[in-house]
């Protein structure tokens, strides 16, 4: 004898769809984290965060995908050349810092400071950006950089938000670090990305990756 299904609806749809997200975050984190390893750690950085972005896109559509399938087939579709179009932006963050760094003290501390800033707000929006477009890689900085450019209260809110969470895990709940980083900050930037996405001209964007 089976049990009927009850349907769910209202607030309590969406009570469940939020209970949805630990368990879920928690297994893309450790695929991530199987992704990087898998590819070296330095090589597979950039294809595991491509692919972790895919599939946080497809669950935010509401769809089902098969997270160990899916994200390897992205993972290996992108590994080659995700580490030209992600992987070299993110070296540059080292060279940002070594810059910050040595203007300390001095009058360009402050420029240094506000371009890093911006730099980071429109790198933080290039792996969504691959994600969802398959366009050339000088179209892909152009989208983020438009994405940041047309929400910036957003892009604010955000680069706020991740932060504090990211210090809460490290500070108060490590435990949950490889759990849920970079799974908890990377569907926050999806989120506020495909917002972002909406508000861009038909334009702009283009083909979407299967």
């Amino acid at each position: 004898m089976t049990t009927p299904q009850v349907p769910i609806d209202g607030r309590y749809a969406r009570l469940y769809r939020l209970l949805d997200w630990p368990p879920r975050l928690a297994g893309l984190n450790l695929l991530w984290l199987a992704g990087v390893l898998a590819g070296g750690v330095v090589a597979g950085v950039s294809p595991a965060t491509v692919a972790l972005f895919a599939l946080l896109r497809d669950y935010q559509r509401g769809g089902h995908p098969q997270p160990w399938r899916d994200f390897w087939r992205h993972w290996r579709a992108e590994f080659g050349r995700s580490q030209v179009r992600l992987g070299l932006p993110l070296l540059t963050v080292w060279v940002l810092a070594f810059y910050l760094l040595a203007a300390r003290g001095t009058p360009l501390a402050g420029a240094v400071a506000v371009l890093g800033l911006v730099y980071l707000a429109v790198l933080a929006y290039l792996p969504p950006v691959l994600a969802h477009f398959d366009v050339p890689t000088t179209t892909a900085w152009r989208i983020a950089a438009l994405t940041a450019a047309r929400t910036p209260l957003w892009t604010l809110g955000l680069g706020a938000t991740v932060a504090l969470l990211v210090l809460a895990m490290l500070v108060a709940v490590p435990v949950a670090v490889p759990l849920f980083l970079p799974s908890a900050p990377a569907a926050l930037v999806a989120l506020v990305a495909a917002r972002g996405f909406a508000s861009l001209p038909p334009a702009v964007g283009g083909h979407e990756p299967g």
